[in-house]
């Protein structure tokens, strides 16, 4: 008995030993993700407290639509046919306010958070706008073709990313030539930085234990230097950058795509 206790033994240690199979392997990562024990994307503060951010937008944040309709069409209005796209659209203020003021204008509002998308999509039914859609996508991997985009909204979605660069990068890749962009930020640090700490103490009242979130803990609130700097990571034709109290604007134009051709060529000689 002791010899068959010997060599079971021998035989659990040399099958412990050997190297799984492709098989076994896909067994072991199926029964582990089964278990609940593969790694899951941090959550969005901006689903769990959607509701919240809604309010803001709509009550405390301060409203640009004019100010858009004036930087991105100066001259005449827009075209039939225009697409602008608003970056970070949350609750679709911009989007739905720039399609009832510009009949003409199609605008396409992207954001990360599905709560906040079907909120967009539920303002834009209810004030009958064929002219507006909304879709879950990521400001730093944009999934639209270079060179399609006539115009791009983004207010105050450079608080909350890490890689602010990247989304530039993006907004001048997606933009048509001479196509403009308006870019609103904050300035003041309080006013600023109080719905993204509220927003974070709201989930730590009611998640136990407190949830972990993409979101950083405090609003990136950019001085002066840095806001003109991240304007200026791309080439643009035109660039004009303002500053009030409470927030820095800067309105950018792609060049023409004869001046690109130009510049090109000069670059290579």
């Amino acid at each position: 008995m002791d010899q068959t206790v010997d060599r079971t033994a021998r035989e659990l240690r040399a099958t412990s030993l050997r190297p799984k199979t492709r098989l076994e392997s896909g067994e072991h990562a199926a029964a582990d993700q089964l278990a609940g024990h593969t790694r899951q994307e941090p959550d969005s503060l901006f689903e769990r407290c959607a509701w919240f951010y809604a309010l803001c937008r709509e009550y405390l944040f301060r409203d640009h639509t004019q100010e858009i309709a004036q930087a991105l069409f100066p001259a005449d209005p827009p075209k039939p046919g225009t697409r602008l796209l608003e970056l970070g659209c949350g609750p679709g203020f911009y989007a739905c306010r720039l399609s009832e003021e510009l009949p003409d204008l199609h605008t396409t509002g992207i954001d990360l958070s599905e709560n906040l998308i079907q909120r967009a999509e539920s303002r834009a039914r209810s004030r009958n706008l064929s002219n507006c859609s909304f879709q879950h996508a990521d400001a730093h991997s944009l999934p639209f073709a270079s060179n399609s985009i006539d115009a791009i909204v983004v207010s105050r979605l450079f608080l909350i990313i890490s890689d602010k660069e990247g989304v530039i990068r993006e907004i001048f890749r997606v933009l048509k030539p001479e196509g403009r962009c308006f870019i609103a930020e904050p300035t003041s640090g309080f006013r600023t930085r109080f719905p993204l700490a509220f927003m974070w103490l709201l989930s730590r009242l009611t998640t136990s234990p407190a949830g972990k979130y993409r979101e950083p803990q405090q609003a990136d609130v950019m001085s002066r230097s840095d806001f003109e700097a991240l304007v200026q990571c791309e080439p643009w034709g035109e660039s004009e950058l303002h500053y009030d109290g409470w927030y820095q604007y800067a309105v950018c134009q792609k060049a023409s795509a004869a001046c690109s051709i130009a510049n090109a060529g000069v670059s290579t000689q």
